[in-house]
């Protein structure tokens, strides 16, 4: 290369690297600018919801009212019918680059205004003329087929405000693409523009060109992490539900196998202790059972089997278990109201939650003190149920353990039925003890409260909804409180091998003479020979088809069948809004042998309703 062109080479490199910065200059503006549109179609859609929910609101607000008379839902509909304007007037100002949604806007006005008169009248009847002349006036359907109009008329506006956005994302990451190629060619000139003379401004210009790209990777990938942030957030509240249950079915789990695996090589060494071992193990597993019930009733999912209760009665009865619960320390009052009005619930969940509350408030008050277990009669008015949205105002049966131990601040009381939430030692408790009873009484219909002081003691007050029915408690067996053998013969149901092998092996060992099925078809051809069963014994979750399905085939074969349900998790075959289906006998999974030999007694003993 001759001297005169190596001396142009300098002034070639800096026009391209001038060329290339003017395009890279002119990209990025061009990139600002139509992300500045992105923004302003997300701005639009905004505009569009926020106007939507505010006719929603109105809609709301007015059939509410009509409905019910209730000053509250007037005051909704008036917020709406007020802010409805300035939404507008907003709405309209973000689209006036737009003719068509200009047009479409001001064709849904006087839309937007008929239904609000409509809406004016309906609520001016229900005030003149009572409920029945505006309920009158709302089934017209007017109202209905305005809102319908003005739901496509949206609905039209942000399908093409979703079409703008498609459109300027698309050109957006074009631009984007174009402007990253342009600064990398901008970045290659500078670099072999200035070799020549520093390389020190080489290096300098490499490690910029890498934090650019970084950079230019970081707007990329905004989006995702926008999302991945959200999706966060939608799953922190399961974060520590989902911890707590790790970390309890590890310990428990690893007390269960280490049991197990110690027990194995004694007894193949022929070692003693292997008992010992084994009853380690049970007791894990009947942990981790018990915290798959707790769970249950946090998420109100348990198989309820409610019957009329005297809540004075069931007090007084459990008194003597409360006392031994708690110990001599602590002195256990009970005040039972007078002409206590009956309730409706699950009395073996009821004397679980109470015994929770017993035994937390012992775990408040080391140095001793007093527990007091109170019954009353209380109505909730409608101002307390709108302090408290989902408990429905009405008369409820009133159960109070209050203790005089060391209370809880502000903070531990607004986390009080958070799950795995607990002020105790690992060693002394789950956290699900509150939030058992929370699920148990909002399934059973009523409402729980804490009052707590720090330093003065703790209230925790149960409300379950007054019962009005007859008494028609189920007759039940008496329960033994040891096992349960018997000579009768079980056709055993389950599409789990080894559970099957198990169970039939435990039925055996209660001296029952068992059939095993390993599907519900395989089940009904037994049934539809001669063999004489006596009790059915049926998982309910089974393919093809399912165990309620298998029972009501096999009652048809034989009406004088008895059936008993089991199953980890009953998925509506058997329970319907969270209460067992009436005449249904159930265990749920896993169960020991006791439990076992008890409820089939209880089964085989009881008459067929």
């Amino acid at each position: 290369m001759t001297n005169a062109v190596r001396s142009r080479v300098p002034e070639v490199a800096g026009a391209a690297l001038l060329a290339i910065v003017a395009m890279t200059i002119w990209i990025g503006t061009r990139y600002l600018n139509q992300a500045d549109w992105v923004r302003h179609t997300l701005e639009v859609e905004t505009a569009l919801s926020d106007t939507w929910s505010l006719l929603q609101d109105a809609e709301i607000g007015q059939r509410s009212f009509v409905l019910t008379g209730e000053e509250a839902y007037l005051t909704l509909y008036t917020n709406a019918r007020e802010k409805m304007p300035v939404a507008l007037d907003r709405l309209h100002a973000l689209v006036a680059d737009n003719p068509a949604q200009v047009s479409a806007l001001e064709a849904a006005r006087p839309l937007i205004t008929q239904r609000l008169a409509f809406a004016d009248e309906t609520i001016q009847i229900r005030v003149s003329d009572g409920p029945e002349a505006a309920k009158t006036k709302v089934t017209e359907g007017h109202g209905r087929r305005l809102t319908e109009d003005l739901r496509l008329r949206f609905a039209s506006m942000r399908n093409v405000e979703q079409k703008l956005l498609a459109e300027r994302e698309s050109a957006t990451l074009w631009t984007a693409t174009v402007f990253a190629i342009a600064t990398g060619l901008a970045l290659l000139a500078t670099v072999a523009a200035l070799a020549a003379w520093i390389f020190n401004t080489r290096r300098i210009g490499l490690e910029l060109a890498g934090a650019y790209r970084m950079l230019q990777e970081s707007v990329a990938e905004r989006d995702p992490a926008e999302q991945q942030i959200r999706q966060m957030q939608k799953v922190e509240a399961v974060g520590q539900l989902t911890g707590g249950i790790a970390h309890d079915f590890n310990n428990m789990l690893a007390v269960i196998m280490s049991g197990i695996g110690l027990a194995q090589k004694r007894f193949a060494r022929g070692e003693g202790g292997v008992e010992e071992m084994l009853s380690g193990a049970l007791d894990g597993a009947n942990r981790a059972a018990t915290l798959v019930r707790r769970l249950l009733a946090f998420s109100r999912q348990q198989p309820l089997a409610p019957k009329p209760i005297d809540a004075n009665k069931f007090v007084a009865g459990i008194s003597e278990l409360i006392s031994r619960a708690i110990g001599e320390a602590i002195n256990v009052e009970t005040i039972l109201g007078g002409g206590l009005w009956m309730t409706h619930a699950d009395p073996v969940q009821l004397e679980s939650a109470l015994l929770n509350l017993c035994v937390n408030a012992r775990d408040a008050m080391p140095e001793g003190g007093r527990l007091t277990v109170e019954t009353a009669n209380c109505h909730l008015d409608d101002r307390y149920s709108r302090l408290h949205p989902g408990v429905p105002a009405g008369q409820y049966v009133l159960i109070a353990v209050t203790d005089t131990g060391t209370g809880m601040t502000p903070e531990v009381l607004a986390k009080a039925f958070d799950p795995f939430f607990t002020t105790k030692d690992q060693s002394k408790g789950t956290g699900l003890g509150l939030s058992q009873v929370y699920g148990f009484v909002k399934q059973s219909g009523g409402h729980v409260k804490v009052y707590s002081e720090l330093g003065e003691g703790t209230t925790v007050k149960i409300y379950l909804p007054r019962h009005y029915g007859a008494d028609t408690d189920r007759p039940e067996v008496e329960r033994k409180v040891a096992e349960s053998t018997g000579t009768e013969t079980v056709l055993l149901v389950e599409d789990e091998a080894r559970v099957l092998d198990l169970t039939a092996a435990s039925l055996r060992e209660l001296g029952y003479t068992v059939l095993e099925a390993r599907s519900a078809q395989e089940a009904l051809d037994k049934l539809k020979n001669d063999v004489a069963v006596d009790l059915l014994l049926t998982d309910i979750v089974m393919p093809e088809m399912n165990g309620r399905r298998l029972a009501d085939e096999a009652v048809a074969l034989r009406p004088e069948l008895k059936v008993m349900f089991m199953t980890g998790f009953t998925k509506n075959a058997v329970v319907h809004n969270g209460v067992l289906d009436p005449g249904v006998h159930f265990l749920a999974k896993p169960f020991s042998l006791e439990e076992l030999s008890i409820k089939i007694r209880e089964v085989l003993e009881t008459h067929r309703s």
